[in-house]
């Protein structure tokens, strides 16, 4: 098949990472970094001193550098110029993997730089999972609809919990597997409560306090207080149904991917709800 990313795509990419002084390898050396994409000892070597890429890598990037910073995109071993978009694609999440690099806002920045110019020719890398806590990313084609809110609020239990639903909810098949997308769902649910609930605040809609456990009525709450008045009546009555929807269908006695899919997307409506009344979203320009 015929490349989507083009030359001109990959070339700008390219530039501004040589333009920024970013290190494509993060903290790792090159050799080490290309050895998680590529076996080295099958790649043949450019100096006759030595036998695989391996050995021409350390000794021109790491032991001398008599290379120039860009050689990786030019080297007809990785052909990254005109290799398939995987491959191109691949390389681009090595750069902002936790082991390559691990601060998070950096890494979340670069993200924004490739999306910029991947958006273009249809691509985009996404948050997809964590490692303690550090997001991992991977590339997605990208339809006529991009999602409204496609970053993660910045609550990172959360964000974790409801990406753990999404990928749960990708791979279920049997009716115990679409039933564990919605108890990652209550979780979710659960952990948003805790980050954003204030007792004092937030008071039961009975005037009796909600156990520390009772997550729906404390988030009714939190929605009661937080959109108050009548001119919020129509958002308010949205985030209730929402968090009536998620409970509801967590605790169906059968489950189906319709069922799990209305879940996840009943807990993610909560969230986002939440994100916006708490200033997580709209605040980044």
């Amino acid at each position: 098949m015929s490349n989507t990313i083009s030359e001109v795509t990959r070339r700008t990419i390219i530039d501004e990472l040589l333009i920024s002084g970013t290190d494509w390898s993060g903290r790792l050396s090159e050799d080490q970094f290309l050895g998680r994409l590529y076996d080295l000892s099958v790649l043949p070597t450019q100096d006759r001193r030595f036998k695989d890429a391996a050995g021409d890598i350390w000794q021109h990037r790491v032991n001398n550098t008599d290379w120039n910073n860009d050689w990786v995109f030019f080297d007809p071993r990785f052909r990254l110029l005109h290799a398939p978009d995987e491959q191109f694609l691949l390389f681009l999440c090595e750069t902002v993997h936790p082991v390559v690099r691990p601060d998070v806002t950096n890494a979340r920045n670069l993200v924004e730089m490739y999306n910029s110019h991947l958006r273009t020719d249809g691509w985009r890398l996404s948050e997809t999972n964590y490692i303690s806590g550090h997001p991992v990313f991977k590339a997605n084609r990208q339809d006529a609809r991009e999602e409204v809110f496609a970053t993660p609020t910045g609550w990172q239990k959360v964000d974790r919990q409801l990406q753990e639903a999404r990928l749960r909810l990708e791979t279920a098949k049997t009716e115990e597997q679409f039933q564990t997308v919605g108890l990652i769902c209550r979780e979710a649910l659960i952990s948003v409560t805790e980050a954003v609930l204030d007792p004092r605040r937030h008071l039961s809609m009975d005037g009796v306090p909600a156990s520390d456990t009772d997550a729906k009525r404390q988030l009714e709450a939190i929605f009661a207080k937080e959109l108050a008045g009548s001119v919020n009546e129509e958002a308010r009555a949205h985030a209730k149904a929402a968090v009536k929807l998620s409970y509801a269908l967590q605790h169906k006695r059968t489950a189906d991917f319709q069922t799990a899919a209305m879940c996840a997307e009943a807990a993610t409506t909560v969230v986002n709800l939440l994100a916006i009344i708490f200033g997580r979203r709209g605040t980044e320009g």
